[in-house]
């Protein structure tokens, strides 16, 4: 059986002439981003926090469009139960055929297509690939919207930094946890590590160090 992977985009008029076309086109992008996470905030409370379902599956529709539109349904001949990958002549004039992309793939629920995987082991394989797929495109552009939603939210907001510690208290720290990753490494059996040997050089630094 041949099977593919969905192919990378074959369909999308986006293209670049020169490093300043490109980078307008990333300012624009960058607007759109924004305004959407807008969008999606004023209409849902818990945004980006949590994302209720409702929400969740309007978004999953718009990313699926997208993904549809630049990763066309390929075409599989069904030959002894088989399905194999149109990619000849001979192939192409199969008597029976069927196009399997992104619509195709989710017209089936959760509990029909884990019944597949029994019952039709060969489309069950292919379809998880396209499913596989989409999910993960769709949870990406999911995470880009949240990261611009949070940014939206922290606008104006000074970020507050921790006080530095003192380059005194780092190397106390530092000896510290250097005692605990022998002591651990020594546990192991690791030759190198010996607590002995590095508690005699730590009291001879931090003696040094006080004067």
């Amino acid at each position: 059986m041949a099977k593919s992977s969905p192919a990378v985009p074959v369909v999308d008029q986006f293209t670049i002439s020169s490093i300043k076309d490109g980078a307008y086109k990333q300012a624009v992008a960058s607007d759109r981003m924004r305004s959407v996470a807008k969008f999606v905030l004023e209409r849902s409370k818990g945004f980006p926090d949590s994302v209720e379902d409702e929400i969740k599956d309007q978004l999953y529709d718009g990313y699926r469009l997208r993904f549809n539109e630049v990763n066309k349904p390929e075409q599989y001949a069904i030959i002894n139960d088989h399905y194999v990958l149109v990619n000849t002549p001979e192939l192409a004039e199969s008597r029976e055929k069927i196009n399997i992309g992104v619509d195709y793939a989710f017209s089936f629920t959760q509990q029909q297509f884990g019944k597949m995987k029994n019952e039709n082991p060969y489309l069950h394989s292919i379809i998880k690939v396209w499913r596989d797929k989409v999910n993960n495109y769709c949870s990406n552009r999911l995470a880009d919207l949240k990261r611009q939603a949070r940014a939206i939210q922290n606008e104006g907001k000074t970020r507050e930094r921790g006080a530095t510690a003192d380059f005194s208290k780092r190397v106390t720290d530092v000896l510290a946890d250097l005692a605990t990753k022998c002591k651990n490494a020594q546990a192991r059996g690791d030759e190198t590590a010996d607590e002995k040997k590095f508690a005699v050089a730590r009291t001879a630094f931090m003696t040094a160090w006080s004067k």
